[in-house]
């Protein structure tokens, strides 16, 4: 794929990428002989490592982040910087230096978390002896939590099950809520649910219980697959993009930075010139393979462009955190989060995904027209 992939521009390699990244989870589901063969690490790597397969196996000690993408995930070696993981399967065994974002069909947790924890699946387990430095965000479907938070631990799923000690505030919004036995919570439980929480003698809430009555979850679970979805989404495009075009995705980022305005009112006017278009070569017999291809693009131009909006979202969040040394696998982690976030919101969702695909669109117009008129005419 590398030499397929020499001599071309970046917007063509990145729309490849896009055409075979979305078959990759029938693949999998199919688990035809044709799948993506198995990925293993079993070297010490001293820089990032971005990897991907059907089944993916990081089994050597990282110094840098490291980006893992698969059906089946399992990172069993200790990672000096983030991790950033989405799969059916996602498994975290060994110490993580600093935060942990991953997504999946099931998200089992036993490393030591340096700093932050932000895990989303239907299945989500926390096991027992697993650290979390700072705080721990939890989303799903079943959410299990039995290991050690520092600071304040936020679940929003169907069924919650806390165990463990967490050093600041149990905020949860839950079916149904039961403390075990050996749960620990030294700041306040702050529960909205239908049911009381079901609170195991041995447990022990050292600060207040505020319980909240509320409806049944059902209208949140959606909300959080939409959101996990999105991620998942985001984080594999965005990877896949600054992993094959790392120069273009800082110049389409610049854009961003720099002419945020100018971005925004381009992106308008190709948002709505573009379908116009298409619309007048569909009149013809022989505009319509064109219109295809012009199709095509455009639907891989909107997603390149929430991608790089994530990516200079993260960017500035980072920046923001006097983190200016970050490596570009974290600021796409946390835009991919952030983003995703701001467009499942159940209310204003679909206002932050116009705006998002607007600005991005406009970026990737500027940054396009910047490189024609940059280039020598014959």
């Amino acid at each position: 794929m590398d030499a397929m992939m020499r001599g071309r521009s970046p917007v063509a390699r990145s729309l490849f990428l896009i055409l075979a990244l979305a078959g990759l989870p029938v693949v999998a589901a199919c688990g035809g002989p044709d799948a993506s063969p198995a990925t293993v690490t079993d070297e010490a790597v001293e820089d990032d490592l971005l990897t991907s397969g059907r089944s993916v196996r990081v089994a050597a000690p990282v110094e840098g982040d490291v980006a893992a993408v698969g059906s089946d995930v399992v990172i069993a070696a200790p990672v000096s910087g983030y991790v950033m993981s989405a799969g059916r399967t996602v498994t975290l065994e060994e110490s993580i230096g600093n935060d942990l974002w991953a997504a999946g069909g099931i998200v089992t947790v036993r490393s030591r978390v340096g700093n932050n924890a932000m895990l989303a699946g239907q299945r989500v387990e926390v096991e027992e002896g697993a650290t979390v430095g700072q705080d721990a965000w939890l989303g799903g479907s079943d959410v299990r939590s039995e290991g050690r938070v520092a600071r304040n631990l936020t679940i929003r799923a169907s069924r919650a099950e806390i165990g463990g000690e967490v050093g600041g505030i149990v905020n949860v919004m839950a079916g149904r809520v039961r403390l075990l036995p050996d749960a620990v919570v030294r700041g306040d439980l702050v529960v909205r649910s239908p049911e009381r929480p079901d609170i195991a003698p041995g447990a022990q809430v050292m600060g207040r219980i505020d319980y909240q009555p509320g409806d049944d979850d059902a209208s949140g679970l959606p909300w959080a697959v939409v959101w996990l979805g999105l991620f998942a989404s985001l984080l594999l495009l965005g990877a896949a993009v600054v992993a094959v075009a790392p120069a273009w995705s800082a110049q389409v980022a610049d854009r961003l930075r720099s002419r945020k305005l100018w971005a925004m009112l381009v992106g308008v006017g190709v948002f709505v010139v573009v379908p116009m278009a298409v619309g007048l070569l569909f009149v013809s017999i022989v505009g319509i393979p064109l219109a295809i291809v012009v199709t095509a693009a455009y639907v891989g131009m909107l997603l390149l462009a929430v991608a790089f909006v994530s990516y200079r979202v993260g960017s500035w969040l980072l920046d923001r955190l006097r983190r200016p040394a970050h490596r570009r696998w974290s600021a796409l982690a946390v835009g991919a989060l952030v983003v995703s976030l701001g467009m499942a919101l159940p209310v204003v969702g679909w206002l932050v995904t116009l705006v998002v695909v607007l600005t991005g669109i406009g970026a990737l117009a500027l940054e396009w027209g910047t490189r024609r008129l940059r280039v020598p005419v014959a």
